[in-house]
């Protein structure tokens, strides 16, 4: 389409058109070709003149350039084939290092003028308010300051718009500040654009009775009548998946996030740009925004939505047939919690409001887990996690807790890898592209370190020559329910390769598949959302369509898929150390905590795992103590003393480092113990 628009505006008479003739004359929706010139412009192709009239830029007096922005002297812009001429810009262009621009250029005087700033990829930035001789002004490093026409109190810290240089949000609080730093230093979006609020707005509210007939006449099936439920964290707000099992039936669904989402669309390009939701805690950045992931696209109960189902038929011996994929129409009969369900199917407490469901839980976790034993009988792994989560009041973390993987968690979370693990097989048995979820075999060499230590711990364990799913499995059980389980995981998992997108499928080592891919959270993974567009491409329309339309492009949306995830990993695990750090720095200095475990060691450190999952480091005399060789130990070369990773010790909190990000602590009842901090110019140790 955007062919068709470079050919019009290429001929002599079409020279410049404004965006009614352009719809006339080529005869296309509205919201496409909006959506088709804004990826032009972007794309530095064709411009919009002061007229309101759209030209080709080659066939324009404008240049391409790139900005150059030096620390005192005025920005420069660089054009190909014409050298370096001095920028003038208004303050609605506001220009950063290396941003793409097209210019008016006048060789007379040397200077070229931005007409538009093509791609500040950071579409925002954060600045600082100050009062400067001018007056008010927003600051930040390597920008030129952005004069205020409205009053601001000083000092306050705000988001930015790149290409306006207008405030979008002011941020509140050290931590925040913090998070979005790092969000806009990775280039993640984290806001909307004037044409993707406009797409957004022709997205309905709720599903019309229209909708649903049109959809139920394409061959949708109406579920409705289901007592299908939503089993998720008491703070979620986009409700992915829908359970429900009836006599020898099971269905699962998943929000049918692609049939609300305008295909080539500007929700869509931003989504790929996002390629993920984040969820620092107390935050979140949407990959839909959440209009779309809290509404029209949430399992949301009493309310009618659109979902992918699975429907299996349990037979006696409970093995499972799959025996329909449709598209449905479902009506969730309860937002149910793993607190509540948890006290269900852990202490047979039955809380208020769901007596009804109780027959159906009983019968969902029965199904699950007698098919999960069957799997970890052929090699699935099961692993222990030291994450935590955060009980907050306005950003305030007031409490922090072990997150507690219970019977609920273990039913959702087995379902999910259910229907993830049928739709692949199927995408597998027609030849169909997707993006896959690797995981390739563990590194040997760390597994070997790992059973090592096992071995030093009494823990009896066989020497293995090549790690097969059974062995770490059987190797895992023989400290399963111990203190240092958590610590003795974590080293296996560095042991395992990182888990990964890709368009070539390697399999899944961890669970003992031959394939794996995505599908049931499309609300917030862009490898999910495409491997479902796939599919459903590949019912409507057959499977030569979807691997004709989907084999060129699924490499590139798979890498998208892995950047999307290592960046927004980043950002979590940083922001969680952070709420920790806040969390601990509330804690009285002196404060012990006994059994804490010690989760690794180094020279001149030991690395200490808390009881409420905090980290934090011993320093010690690196003259009294030697790292072992093959550095799970210290040995004290005074009286013998050997501290191995997954001992216990007693601590004592010494002081929270904020500029370093450290949980100081003390060995309780040591001499040995030695931390520095800074005061002026010198370092005093104490003892």
């Amino acid at each position: 389409m955007e062919k068709k628009i470079i050919s019009l505006l290429s001929i002599k008479e079409n020279i410049e058109l404004d965006f009614n003739e352009m719809q006339k004359k080529l005869m296309l929706e509205k919201d496409e070709l909006e959506e088709c010139i804004a990826n032009l412009e972007r794309k530095g192709i064709i411009f919009q003149n002061k007229r309101g009239k759209y030209r080709l830029v080659s066939r324009s007096s404008l240049k391409l350039g790139v900005v150059s922005m030096g620390k005192r002297s005025r920005p420069v812009v660089t054009i190909e084939g014409l050298g370096s001429f001095d920028l003038i810009y208004d303050r609605k262009n506001s220009v950063v290092n290396n941003s793409k621009v097209l210019v008016e250029v006048d060789t007379r005087i040397g200077t070229a003028t931005v007409v538009r700033v093509l791609n500040d990829k950071k579409n925002t930035f954060i600045g600082q308010i100050i009062r400067s001789k001018s007056g008010l002004v927003i600051k930040s490093k390597g920008r030129e300051d952005i004069p205020l026409t409205k009053d601001y109190p000083e000092g306050v810290n705000v988001l930015v718009d790149s290409s306006t240089g207008k405030i979008i949000d002011v941020i509140d609080t050290p931590y925040e500040l913090k998070v979005k730093k790092m969000m806009v230093k990775s280039g993640m979006p984290i806001t909307y654009s004037d044409a993707y609020l406009r797409e957004l707005s022709n997205i309905p509210e709720v599903l019309s009775k229209k909708m649903i007939s049109e959809a139920i006449n394409d061959g949708a099936v109406d579920l409705s009548d289901k007592d299908l439920v939503t089993i998720d964290s008491e703070d979620t707000k986009d409700f992915d998946d829908g359970v429900c099992q009836s006599d020898n039936e099971l269905i699962i669904s998943i929000a049918d996030v692609p049939g609300i989402i305008l295909e080539g669309g500007v929700i869509e390009h931003d989504a790929m740009e996002k390629g993920t939701s984040c969820y620092p805690p107390g935050l979140v950045n949407h990959m839909f925004h959440k209009k779309i992931s809290n509404g029209i696209c949430s399992i949301n109960p009493g309310v009618d939505r659109f979902a992918d189902s699975i429907i299996f038929r349990i037979t006696p011996d409970y093995s499972i047939v799959p025996y329909s994929f449709k598209r449905s129409i479902i009506n969730s009969k309860g937002k149910l919690t793993y607190e509540k369900v948890n006290k269900y199917l852990e202490e047979g407490q039955v809380v208020e409001g769901y007596e009804k469901f109780t027959r159906m839980l009983d019968s969902l976790y029965e199904t699950a887990m007698k098919i999960k034993k069957n799997m970890l009988e052929h090699g699935f792994l099961m692993f222990s996690s030291d994450e935590v989560k955060f009980l907050l009041e306005n950003e305030k973390t007031l409490n922090m807790k072990n997150r507690h993987q219970g019977k609920a968690e273990e039913l959702i979370e087995f379902l999910m890898l259910l229907y993830n693990m049928t739709k692949t097989d199927y995408m597998i048995k027609h030849n169909l592209p997707f993006i896959a979820r690797n995981h390739d075999l563990p590194k040997t060499e760390k597994m070997r370190a790992w059973l090592n230590l096992l071995n030093q711990r009494g823990y009896i364990v066989e020497d293995v020559n090549d790690f097969s799913n059974e062995q770490i499995e059987k190797a895992l059980r023989t400290y399963r329910g111990e203190i240092e389980q958590t610590v003795l995981d974590s080293i296996a998992i560095r042991g395992q390769a990182k888990a990964g997108y890709s368009a070539c499928n390697k399999g899944h080592f961890a669970l003992g598949l031959k394939a794996y891919a995505t599908f049931t959270s499309p609300i917030r993974r862009l490898a999910d959302y495409i491997n479902e567009r796939i599919f459903q491409d590949a019912l409507k329309y057959g499977d030569d369509y979807a691997r004709t339309k989907w084999e060129p492009r699924i490499e590139a949306l798979a890498k998208i898929c892995t950047d999307a995830e290592i960046r927004a990993d980043k950002i979590e695990r940083k922001a969680y150390d952070l709420k920790k750090l806040e969390y601990m720095a509330n804690m009285p200095s002196g404060k012990v905590f006994e059994n804490s475990i010690i989760a690794g060691v180094g020279s001149g450190y030991i690395k200490v795992l808390l009881p409420n999952n905090v980290y934090g480091k011993i320093f010690i005399s690196k003259k009294n103590y030697e790292l072992s060789s093959d550095g799970f130990s210290l040995i004290n070369k005074v009286n013998g003393e050997r501290l191995m990773v997954g001992d216990t010790l007693d601590v004592t909190l010494a002081r929270v480092d904020m500029d370093k990000e450290e949980v100081i602590l003390l060995r309780s009842s040591c001499k040995e113990n030695v931390y520095e901090e800074k005061k002026g110019k010198k370092k005093v140790k104490k003892r």
